[in-house]
């Protein structure tokens, strides 16, 4: 048996749904032209590159090669020495003060006070 309350969230449901829908679509729609832009400007870069190679046209000469790694090395070595310099600048030594031994714990008193409840013979 349908109630009217019911009735309504279904409604609202089927409202909310078909939004929900519309919006995938429309974000599927966008993501398509996204892909195909980016598709049309590779093959116009592929279509230029076919074109320059046809004519005999040079592409730009290639980047020397830098020994990166020799190059990191000297920087890396001057950067530690540095830092190495001003570390020990600021190093100073300082009396070291020992930790007092704590004193050792009292004994706690044994407590004489009566048990309370049944005695033992009375739980058989």
């Amino acid at each position: 048996m349908a109630t009217s309350f019911k009735v309504k969230a279904v409604a609202e449901l089927r409202e909310a749904k078909k939004l929900e829908r519309e919006r995938e679509a429309q974000e599927q729609a966008e993501s398509e032209k996204v892909k195909a832009d980016k598709a049309q400007a590779n093959a116009e870069r592929i279509a230029a590159k076919l074109e320059r190679i046809a004519k005999g046209v040079e592409s730009t000469p290639p980047v020397e090669e830098v020994a990166v790694e020799e190059v990191v090395e000297e920087v890396l070595e001057e950067v530690v020495e540095e830092v190495v310099e001003e570390v020990v600048e600021e190093v100073v030594e300082e009396p070291v003060e020992k930790p007092k031994p704590k004193a050792k714990a009292k004994p706690k008193a044994k407590t004489t006070a009566k048990k309370r409840g049944r005695p033992a013979k009375a739980k058989k």
